[in-house]
């Protein structure tokens, strides 16, 4: 007789496999630095100065020391009850895994970003005298974690009483950091943190410490805040949400939990981008997301922005705040887990966030902006349209003219500099029937299906007709070669001059012919026309 036993089991877990997921799973070197920023700078540690440096370790290259003088670190060993230092370490100890944690330490895994180094030493004291301190040293895990499978690395514990010489506070040296190969300078580092760490803070903080950031010899005071676009000289070209846009909406999750969704909009758009520094190579335009104040990542900008706002990204710096996509985002908090999925609280964002931008493109600095910016470009296009007509009057200008019968010379149009201006002297020539053809017929043109022309000619009387044949028109024959069109699909070249006469053969003034994968194509130069004349502005009557 069978026996059907029922048992309760848990889940195994791997913590080296898990710390090598995460080391790799980041999509930014610095985002070790993002975390270990939030570790200093969340309200429960106190601290009144974070110190951040970066240098060229003698033995060990690229390295950084994280330092603050906050509540400092105790170890218990317990995972029931434990100490801030046992969080450290560990893996998982978070508010999503149902424990206390700091402000910003939902999963409890970014300090593991700090173990791709060659040596990692933490040492912390609380400042209080029956506290114990605390050192740790651990040996090549970057080296072990990564290897396949991932080993152990070695830690080691010390713990001693405190003396007149410690330091409340918590110290991390990371030596070697991704193995020491890449020194960072000062820009790169204050950059990403103003752009994606708690130093670039979206919303109001009370208590925050003093950040220093050193690398090398070069050392500032940061001041906390996102750095957002200013409107200081009221220029109609700069336009910036006065305070914030904000929108709110309640939904009900899976297991029928009702959670707030509040989207808190900030940021503006400028035409004068140079003048905030916006560049799309500093990935400092378009909409960044902000969680619990930490402006993680862009945004996909044109996804979100709604129906009304029509500016392009690049002219842009938005962040938008929503606490509640604190649990969405994915492991190295790069990304929304969920974006194009259906998690309700997620496309709750994305549409309180398009509202947001339809709320400011609706908004009185918006419009009146637009107008502004329509009258500026009627008034670019005028400027423009007097600088072309300036151009043409100008005495030294070149115009292609057509002479039959040596009387007065008719004009054609400019000398052509492009494609465009060469179609129109040829058509004008063909229009005129004054090409050196017994007979060409224009069928069709396009600029993008490859071949230009599809016509009907003929060379000369004794020539056979070359109907619906592809025609490839040219400002200059190089052109051709450039374009890297197909020899085997042209009849014929017609170009304004030729620039590369030594790769054709002369048959006259204006007629080559280029061998060239086993075909002979004819190329025409419209320059050595019959009759045609180039005459400058003032030799003519126009």
């Amino acid at each position: 007789m069978d026996i059907n036993k029922t048992q309760k089991i848990k889940p195994k877990i791997h913590d080296l496999s898990a710390f090598k997921q995460v080391m790799e799973s980041r999509t930014h070197p610095l985002d070790m630095v993002r975390e270990a920023i939030s570790n200093m700078l969340a309200p429960e540690v106190a601290a009144s100065e974070a110190v951040i440096q970066h240098y060229s370790h003698p033995e060990y290259n690229a390295s950084f020391i994280f330092k603050d003088d906050g509540v400092g670190m105790t170890y218990t060993g317990d995972a029931e009850n434990p100490g801030r230092l046992d969080r450290f370490i560990g893996l998982a100890f978070s508010k999503s895994a149902g424990l206390d944690g700091d402000h910003w330490g939902w999963k409890g895994l970014g300090s593991k970003l700090m173990l791709s180094c060659t040596k990692l030493v933490i040492e912390t004291w609380t400042g209080n005298d029956f506290d114990d301190v605390f050192k740790v040293d651990i040996f090549n895990p970057r080296l072990s974690l990564l290897s396949d499978p991932p080993v152990e690395p070695v830690y080691e514990l010390l713990r001693r009483s405190a003396n007149l010489s410690d330091r409340k506070g918590t110290k991390i040296n990371i030596f070697g950091y991704d193995g020491g190969y890449h020194n960072y300078s000062f820009k790169d580092i204050r950059n990403y943190l103003y752009l994606n760490t708690a130093v670039g803070l979206t919303s109001h903080l009370q208590g925050l410490p003093e950040v220093r950031l050193k690398v090398n010899a070069e050392e500032k005071t940061l001041d906390i805040g996102f750095k957002y676009i200013t409107n200081h000289d009221q220029s109609w070209r700069t336009v910036v949400i006065d305070d914030t846009i904000e929108k709110v909406e309640e939904v009900i999750t899976e297991g029928n939990k009702k959670i707030e969704v509040k989207v808190i909009f900030k940021g503006g758009f400028t035409l004068d981008t140079g003048q905030f520094g916006l560049s799309s190579h500093r990935y400092n335009t378009g909409l960044r997301l902000s969680v619990k104040g930490i402006p993680y990542f862009q945004l996909p900008f044109y996804a979100f922005k709604g129906s009304k706002f029509n500016q392009y990204k690049d002219l842009c710096s938005f962040t938008v705040e929503c606490n509640a996509l604190e649990s969405k985002l994915n492991m190295d908090r790069s990304a929304i887990s969920n974006q194009h999925g259906q998690d309700v609280i997620v496309k709750t964002f994305r549409k309180l966030t398009a509202k947001c931008f339809d709320e400011f493109a609706t908004s009185e600095n918006y419009i009146e902006f637009m107008q502004k910016r329509r009258k500026e470009d009627e008034k670019s296009k005028a400027n423009a349209l007097i600088k072309r007509q300036e151009a043409l009057s100008n005495a030294s200008q070149e115009y292609v003219c057509y002479n039959p019968n040596a009387d007065e010379p008719v004009v054609l149009h400019k000398v052509p500099s492009s494609e465009q201006d060469t179609l129109a002297v040829f058509w004008k020539l063909e229009s005129k029937k004054l090409l050196p053809f017994e007979k060409f017929i224009s069928l069709e043109h396009t600029s993008h299906a490859g071949i230009d022309v599809i016509a009907t000619y003929q060379i000369d009387d004794e020539s056979s007709i070359n109907q619906f044949v592809s025609i490839e028109f040219e400002y200059q024959f190089s052109n051709f070669l450039k374009h890297g069109h197909n020899p085997k699909q042209t009849s014929l070249i017609i170009c304004w001059e030729i620039d590369k006469p030594k790769v054709l053969t002369k048959i006259n003034e204006y007629t080559y012919r280029y061998d060239v994968a086993g075909v002979s194509i004819q190329v025409f130069e419209i320059k050595n026309f019959p009759n045609i004349l180039i005459k400058s502005y003032d030799e003519i009557d126009i």
